[in-house]
């Protein structure tokens, strides 16, 4: 297997106006190697179909309804790349994404996971009053965000899968774990990564699941004082609420 293959999961759930353009984006970064795993996560609309319609090109996997962080796992369960990366069904890889993230891991021998930088929009389609009450961070944001993560698949074994019990905060939680389990994370300026603003947003979705995220970042904490280590593990960004 090639060295520097990459499995590319994309968990689904009601996301047939954006889908197709997310697998388009992996499929623009024209590295070979590159396979996506697409979970299609219980949907009730077309999203599957339009995921199969790519063909082979796409691995095509369903499962009732159990969360994002369920699907993530499911597509990982079934990578076998020596690197793993992930996009949301909703979000947009920019061009050039995975080079950039390959060519940071270069800049820094021993390091297993790099996270690059997102920068959030208003999906197009949005009615102006809907999106004139959406207030979100469009600037560039260095952030430790699951689409914008390139990591070795064993290095990510070695933290573990993403917490299902969680609705939300499921990415604080696993970096926490990351870091407590020696992972090597490393930096990186460039933009990989646009975050669709669309108003159904699984953090709008999941407005009563927030004490999830608290406790998230509690166990966050509580795993930096175990290690010594009182710096944050998060970049903050502010997103769409």
């Amino acid at each position: 297997m090639n060295s520097r293959a990459v499995d590319v999961v994309i968990p689904c759930f009601n996301a047939e106006r954006f889908v197709g353009a997310a697998i388009e984006s992996v499929f623009a970064q024209r590295r070979e190697g590159t396979r996506i795993i697409f979970i299609d996560d219980g949907s009730t609309d077309g999203s599957a179909a339009i995921a199969g319609a790519f063909g082979p090109r796409v691995e095509c996997w369903s499962q009732s309804n159990a969360g994002i962080a369920a699907a993530r796992n499911a597509g990982i369960a079934r990578a076998q790349a020596p690197y793993l990366a992930f996009v949301d069904a909703d979000d947009l890889w920019t061009d050039g994404s995975l080079a950039a993230r390959f060519a940071a891991l270069d800049r820094s021998p021993g390091a297993e996971c790099v996270f690059g930088a997102l920068q959030q929009f208003l999906s197009p389609e949005l009615d102006p009053a809907a999106a004139a009450r959406i207030d979100f961070e469009p600037a560039p944001t260095v952030a430790r965000f699951v689409g914008t993560m390139l990591i070795r698949r064993d290095a990510f074994l070695r933290a573990g899968p993403f917490d299902t019990a969680l609705k939300v905060g499921e990415m604080v939680d696993w970096v926490s774990r990351a870091e407590f389990a020696g992972v090597s994370i490393v930096t990186l300026d460039a933009v990989v990564m646009r975050r669709r603003i669309h108003g159904n947003n699984t953090v709008m979705r999941q407005k009563m699941n927030q004490a999830d995220y608290l406790r998230a970042l509690k166990a966050a904490i509580d795993r930096r004082r175990w290690g010594g280590d009182e710096a944050a593990t998060t970049a903050d960004v502010r997103v769409a609420r």
